[in-house]
């Protein structure tokens, strides 16, 4: 499962449900803009990871394993393979080694 998506659609909800009960609802207005960027949660601190997961709903109890998910080395290589990550991008505070895969496959004296 795509977290990230599935953070998207939460934060959706909740404005509609902030709206609906005529609750302010502008935290999560900024929350849909930063969540444009699919980048975002390699872009920030885990203290406004956390405070983003719990404004679209994410139970206390599961901050821990959903943000483990959304930052995990996976989900890095394939932002950095379809080109939203920069390797050398200074905005990217949450970074993964970064493999040259001619060096792993030479052979070896």
């Amino acid at each position: 499962m795509d977290e990230f998506k599935v953070i998207v659609v939460m934060n959706e909800a909740m404005l509609k449900l902030l709206k609906d009960k005529n609750f302010n609802y502008e935290e999560n207005l900024k929350i849909k803009e930063y969540l444009e960027d699919e980048t975002i949660f390699f872009k920030i601190d885990k203290v406004k990871a956390y405070n983003i997961l719990q404004k679209v709903g994410i139970k206390q109890e599961n901050l821990e394993n959903v943000y483990k998910k959304l930052i995990s080395p996976s989900i890095f290589y394939d932002l950095l393979h379809r080109g939203k990550i920069k390797a050398d991008d200074d905005r990217i505070i949450i970074k993964y080694d970064l493999y040259n895969s001619d060096d792993l496959f030479k052979k070896r004296n």
